[in-house]
This record gives structure tokens, sequence and C-alpha cells, in this order.
């Protein structure tokens, strides 16, 4: 009996180690200190909105674009005061690169979500994943 509920428990730890990383790596800190809030994938649509979950409290944002190029022409950025802030943009962003730091306007904003609006440079079968970035 004891050593089925060691083998229990040591199942359950494994299962837990392989999908924590996944969910984990969604808030992590990358380089200069920008963490991922939110991420979307361009699917034909030339518009999206990512809610972002809970408070996210920062100075500045910016987008990327990870395994495919993608046109960005603008996004908005609404906070949880009801404000907004609107960024255009109109580049190219390569695959791996991201936009420039916006400061975002008033003293370390809540966003509450992020309006993007771009097209895929290339249609292809990989879309590009649209990342948001925080700081």
């Amino acid at each position: 009996m004891n050593k089925r509920l060691i083998l229990g428990l040591a199942g359950a730890a494994a299962a837990l180690t392989a999908v924590t990383p996944a969910a984990a790596q969604q808030w992590r800190w990358n380089e200069g200190n920008w963490r991922t809030i939110g991420t979307t994938r361009v699917d034909g649509r030339d518009r999206d909105v990512v809610q972002l979950p809970g408070f996210t409290r920062q100075r500045e944002i910016r987008v990327c674009a990870l395994n495919a190029p993608l046109r960005l022409r603008a996004f908005d950025i609404r906070f949880a005061n009801g404000g907004r802030q609107d960024v255009n943009t109109r580049s190219v962003l390569e695959a791996g690169t991201c936009t420039r730091a916006v400061d975002l306007r008033g003293n370390r904003r809540d966003v509450a979500s992020v309006s993007l609006r771009y097209e895929p440079v290339a249609y292809r079968a990989n879309r590009p994943l649209v990342r948001i970035q925080v700081r």
C-alpha cells in the first residue's frame, strides 16, 4: 500500500512537472526585463483583441512577431480605467523582432487589452505568432 502511494505521488509530480513549464513560460521574464503577457496567432483576419489577465501595471509595451514576418499597422492599448492609447507603427516586423518600446502615458498604467491591426507579409502555412510584452 505504501509503495503504491509513493508511486502514485511520483507519477502525479512528474505529470505536473511536464505541464507547469508551458504555463509558467508565458509569464517568464525575457531579455531586458520584458515580460510576455499575451500571445495570438494571425489567422487571416486583419484585427485581433488580446484580453490581458489580471493587473499588468507597467511603464512600457512592445509587440513582437515570432515565427514569420508581420506587417503591423497599429495597436490600440486599453486601460482598466477606461483610457486608451493608439500607437501607429506601419512597419514590417521580421520573424523574431519587436517594435520599439512604447512609453505608456500616465504613471504605471494598468493594461486591460491590446487591439492589433496587422496582416501577414506572405500567405503561407506558417502563420505569424504575435507576442505582447511589457516592463
